[in-house]
C-alpha cells in the first residue's frame, strides 16, 4: 500500500504527454483543477507507474508558464485523493493503487484485499455480546431485546488501515461468535462454521469527515474524508445475518458499482 521504490524523475512532458497543453479562455475550468485532472488521467489509465518521482513544483510551474501556488494547489489535492505520495525532502511520488471495492457482488473485506494481491489483516477493537439497540433491531428484523454480537476492528492492507468496520450479528445466527477467530473473513466464518453466509446485500454510502477517534484508529488527520457504507446483508433463505457501518479512507478506496437496466 505504500509507493514503490523511487524510480527516475518524470520530465513534465512525460507526466502529461508531449501534446498536452493549458486551455484558456472563457468557460474553461481553472489551470489547477485541468493539472489535477490531467495528472489523475495519467496516473489511473497506467501511463505513468507507480513510484515514479514527479517533477518539482518549480518545474511544473516553468514548463507550464504558470505560478507555483497554481502547481501547490492541483498537487495537494492529488495528495489529498491518495494519486501521490509526498514527504519534506524527498519528493512527490506516484502513489500505490487505491483498494477497489466491487459493489456488484456480496464479498467481504479479506476477499476484495485478496484480488487485488494485497495481504489483509484485522485488529479486533471491541467484541462482545450486547442487547440490540433500536435501530440494530431494526436493520436485523429482530424484537426488541434481542441478543447481538457486536464487533468492532480495524482492517488494514500490507500494514496500512484502511477501514473502521462496526458490525452485529444476531446471536441466534452466529452462537459464541466472540470466542472465533475475527482476525480474517467474517463471511467466510459465516458460512463455513454456521451455515450462515451472506449471499444478498443492500448498501448506503456517504461521504463523511474522520472525527478524532476514527482518524485516530485509521492514523489519518481528523476530518479527512471517508466512506461511510451502511449494509445489511441476508442469508439464501433471505434473513439478515448482518449490520454494519463501515468507514473507508477515502485517500485509500474506490468503489465499484455496475447498473443496468
Amino acid at each position: 500500500m505504500t509507493a514503490a521504490a523511487p524510480s527516475s524523475h518524470l520530465s513534465a512532458p512525460e507526466l502529461f504527454g508531449p501534446r498536452w497543453r493549458l486551455r484558456t479562455g472563457a468557460g474553461r475550468i481553472p489551470a489547477y483543477a485541468q493539472i489535477e485532472d490531467r495528472i489523475t488521467e495519467r496516473i489511473v489509465t497506467g501511463a505513468v507507474d507507480v513510484g515514479r518521482r514527479l517533477p518539482a513544483e518549480r518545474d511544473l510551474a516553468e514548463a507550464l508558464g504558470i505560478s507555483r501556488t497554481t502547481v501547490r494547489q492541483a498537487l495537494t489535492s492529488l495528495q489529498q485523493r491518495g494519486l501521490i505520495d509526498r514527504g519534506v525532502g524527498r519528493g512527490t511520488f506516484v502513489a500505490a493503487p487505491k483498494v477497489a471495492h466491487d459493489r456488484t457482488r456480496v464479498t467481504g473485506f479479506t476477499e476484495q484485499l485478496d484480488r487485488a494481491g494485497v495481504e489483509p489483516s484485522a485488529e479486533v477493537i471491541h467484541a462482545a455480546v450486547e442487547t440490540a439497540d433500536e435501530g440494530v433491531a431494526v436493520a436485523l428484523g429482530l424484537e426488541p431485546g434481542a441478543r447481538v454480537t457486536h464487533v468492532r476492528r480495524v482492517r488494514s492492507g500490507a500494514g496500512v488501515p484502511l477501514t473502521l468496520e462496526t458490525f452485529w450479528v444476531p446471536e441466534a445466527v452466529a452462537p459464541d461468535l466472540c470466542r472465533a477467530d475475527l482476525t480474517g473473513s467474517l463471511y467466510t466464518l459465516l458460512g463455513t462454521r454456521y451455515a450462515a453466509a451472506p449471499v444478498s446485500s443492500v448498501e448506503s454510502l456517504e461521504p463523511v469527515l474522520a472525527r478524532d477517534h476514527e482518524a485516530a484508529l485509521l492514523q489519518v488527520p481528523e476530518g479527512s474524508p471517508l466512506m461511510r457504507v451502511e449494509r445489511i446483508a441476508r442469508n439464501a433463505a433471505g434473513a439478515p445475518v448482518e449490520y454494519a457501518r463501515d468507514l473507508h479512507r477515502g485517500d485509500r478506496a474506490r468503489f465499484v458499482v455496475e447498473a443496468g437496466r
